[in-house]
């Protein structure tokens, strides 16, 4: 195991990008990286910064759950942007942070991920990535956004109790190979780059087009659940914001800015 931990050298020696992860924290060991990270931001270090670990005693997934993230298994990690986007847009990065994997997960291993809304990806259906985008506005504007990106990699089916074996999988058992999380980090975080950078310019249109040609629930009905409130409709879109858009039975349309979807 020791041969393959994640330092900053390692990281910095791969990355293929201009400016992201020019500044790297690397730990053997990390409360949450996003928490790490947000503080790095609030002391105003630069966009791009990459704070990452082999393992995270507090992960953090949506709606203050866990995220188990054991040592040496997976790719833990998270960013710092400093986005010009318009406020509204803050919810666009984590479409953005999905695709980016998504392209690159495939470019590495051949694998053709899926999303779920809002933030997840999967394989067969089963559960391999989280991503959780926490922002912090000043005067309404967006100061800087974190994202946190959670994969798992090189677990085994054994790693999975209980309900996790049947919801949840990685990379090495859809593909019986081990797959070099460093690589799979570089190309992951140049993909971020280039789509970051294309999007500042040309808005969010082609990201959003790609996530929903992923996403096999859309056109499909579905139910939503957020704070023991229920919805159900057709999933009809997403709006220009990243809401998704739900299509209830009396004909209305109702737009939904988070919950879970069944």
């Amino acid at each position: 195991m020791l041969f393959d931990l994640i330092t900053s050298d390692r990281v910095i020696a791969s990355l293929k990008t201009g400016r992201f992860g020019k500044t790297v924290h690397a730990f053997w060991q990390v409360g949450s990286t996003n928490r790490f990270a947000t503080r790095a931001a609030a002391r105003g270090e630069p966009e791009g910064t990459l704070v990452i670990a082999e393992m995270q005693k507090r992960g953090k997934g949506r709606l203050k759950r866990s995220w188990d993230s054991r040592f040496g298994k997976g790719l833990w990690f998270s960013i710092i942007l400093r986005p010009s986007f318009p406020a509204p847009k803050a919810g666009l990065l984590t479409y953005l942070a999905g695709v980016s994997v998504a392209q690159a997960v495939e470019n590495v291993t051949g694998l053709i991920p899926d999303f779920k809304w809002p933030n997840d990806l999967l394989y067969k259906n089963k559960k391999f990535c989280g991503i959780l985008s926490e922002v912090e506005f000043i005067d309404g504007q967006i100061n800087f956004i974190v994202l946190g990106i959670g994969i798992n990699v090189l677990h085994r089916k054994s790693d999975f109790p209980g309900i996790l074996s049947q919801n949840a999988t990685s990379i090495v058992i859809e593909t019986s190979k081990k797959a070099d999380r460093i690589e799979l980090l570089s190309e992951i975080m140049a993909r971020l780059e280039t789509n970051y950078d294309l999007c500042s310019v040309q808005g969010f249109g082609s990201i959003i087009e790609y996530w929903k040609s992923r996403c096999p629930l859309l056109g499909s009905e579905i139910r939503v659940s957020h704070n023991n409130q229920h919805l159900n409709g057709i999933f009809e879109d997403l709006d220009e914001n990243g809401c998704l858009m739900l299509r209830k039975s009396d004909g209305s349309l109702t737009r939904v800015v988070a919950g879970d979807m069944y």
